[in-house]
């Protein structure tokens, strides 16, 4: 009679001693508005976000990730999609500060930016567009 061998995965997650949560509404507006395409500049919108983070330190490292959306075209290529057509248009998106320290039950307010490039609105087909972002905030 042979003897087998197994192989065991091991892994366990050691969680923060802090926490961090969003304050008040955390689904925000960013709102374009109405592009023309005889512009040159690009088009711009920003919002709001605040959090604060506490736990058994006096301060918290924070960092605040974006998932591209929902129609993303790789990693940082977000775009939105058209509302009946399959038409998509790409759009930059920051969170300024994206990471950093904040004290312990301050608050701390994000603006989150979006930009679209006159080279893809332009040509892009007439019509209403829209994503959806998950931001992620980690202690």
């Amino acid at each position: 009679m042979a003897g087998g061998n197994a192989g065991v995965s091991v892994s366990a997650t050691v969680l923060s001693k802090n926490s961090c949560k969003f304050q008040g509404s955390v689904a925000i507006a960013l709102a374009f508005g109405n592009i023309s395409p005889a512009s040159a500049t690009p088009a711009t919108a920003s919002a709001s976000l605040a959090f604060s983070c506490g736990g058994a330190s006096p301060s918290v490292t924070y960092a605040l990730n974006q998932d591209s959306g929902m129609y993303k075209a790789g990693p940082n290529a977000n775009r939105m999609k058209h509302a009946t057509q399959a038409a998509y248009l790409p759009y930059t998106l920051t969170i300024t500060p994206s990471s950093g320290t904040v004290a312990k039950n301050a608050t701390q307010s994000v603006t989150v930016s979006g930009s679209v490039a006159p080279a893809d609105f332009q040509d892009a087909t007439a019509g209403v567009y829209a994503d959806t972002v998950v931001i992620t905030l980690n202690p």
